[in-house]
This record gives C-alpha cells, sequence and structure tokens, in this order.
C-alpha cells in the first residue's frame, strides 16, 4: 500500500523555520528551580552571593520560649543550612514566634455508655509567625505567617494521651519548619 498522492512531503524550508520557531519559544521561558544555583551573580553584600540557598545558610534564628518553639527553630537550622548548624557570621536575622494550640475535637461515649463524654481525638494548631531582616541596614527582607494542624487519638490513659499530644506537636513542627522555609526563601529570592 502506498500514501495517497494528496500527502506532499513536507518541503525543507518550512520545517527548519518550524524547528527554529519553537526553539526560540523554548528558548523565552524563565523557568527554574527555587534552589538553584544560577550562574555567577553580583554579591548582594554580606559575603551572600545570587543563590537563594546560601541566602538561607547565613539566617540566624532568635532564641525560642517554648518547647514547641525550639522544635520549630532546630528544623529550621537544619533546611536552611542542609545540616551544617547554625552560621557564623548571619547576614540576616529571623525573628520567629511559635503558638500552639491543642484543641479536643470529638467526645465519645464508652462501650457501658455511660456518656462520661471522654475525648478520644485531638488536634494541634501550630501557626508560625516570622520577621527577616537584614542585619547590615536594619531592612526587612520578609515577613509573614503560616499556619499547620496535626490530628491524633486520645485514649483512656494518660501517658499516652500525653504522648499522643507531644508526638501530633513535633510533627505539626516539622511541618511549620518546612512551610516557613519554603516562605523565608522565596522572601529572600526577591532580593
Amino acid at each position: 500500500m502506498s500514501l495517497p498522492d494528496r500527502f506532499q512531503p513536507v518541503p525543507k524550508r518550512l520545517l527548519c523555520a518550524c524547528v527554529l520557531g519553537m526553539a526560540l519559544v523554548v528558548g523565552g521561558c524563565q523557568v527554574r528551580p527555587l534552589y538553584s544555583d544560577p550562574s555567577p551573580v553580583a554579591s548582594t553584600g554580606a559575603g551572600v552571593n545570587g543563590s537563594v540557598r546560601s541566602r538561607l545558610a547565613t539566617v540566624a534564628i532568635n532564641q525560642p520560649g517554648t518547647r514547641e518553639a525550639q522544635e520549630v527553630r532546630n528544623h529550621l537550622i537544619f533546611l536552611f543550612a542542609g545540616g551544617a548548624g547554625e552560621p557564623a557570621s548571619p547576614a540576616y536575622s529571623m525573628q520567629l514566634s511559635v503558638a500552639p494550640q491543642y484543641l479536643s475535637l470529638m467526645l465519645v461515649q464508652n462501650a457501658t455508655n455511660d456518656k462520661s463524654g471522654q475525648p478520644t481525638a485531638g488536634l494541634v494548631r501550630m501557626t508560625g509567625s516570622y520577621v527577616v531582616t537584614r542585619i547590615s541596614d536594619g531592612q526587612v527582607v520578609g515577613k509573614g505567617s503560616r499556619l499547620v494542624t496535626a490530628n491524633y487519638d486520645a485514649p483512656r490513659q494518660r501517658y499516652a494521651v500525653t504522648r499522643a499530644q507531644r508526638d501530633a506537636a513535633n510533627r505539626a513542627a516539622r511541618e511549620l519548619a518546612e512551610a516557613l522555609n519554603l516562605s523565608v526563601a522565596q522572601d529572600l529570592s526577591k532580593f
């Protein structure tokens, strides 16, 4: 079988023009990963080059006052520096505040139907607010707030409930740190 005569091969000039046009369209795309190391960019001061990863590594976070805030701070330090710890000479300062809230979600009667109304499920709602300032001139680089939640089961044993709340708070702190990491990285990519 052969192709009908109406299907003629595409002229080479038209094919070359289409390929060239597509190359120009694709070449205009400006999408790149947030944490990529771009080609060398002029320094923005305080020994920080143009990449977001190196800027994040120079952020110092204030000392927290609560256990939940300390968990968030520890995760943020790890995420900012990639496990290298706190910066020796910070270029940015971050004021972090964390507000946890523990809620009982459901009251269920037990099997004997005594209507005691003991809580059987709970929720940890954790709100983190931050302000990032450049140390050299005191300019506010970014600020924002993020909210995360973590659910937990509340059995009848007191220690088990306490442990479930703490595990939920740790999960919420880890998720909040990841959300704040992304938010601060977006703020620093603008400068």
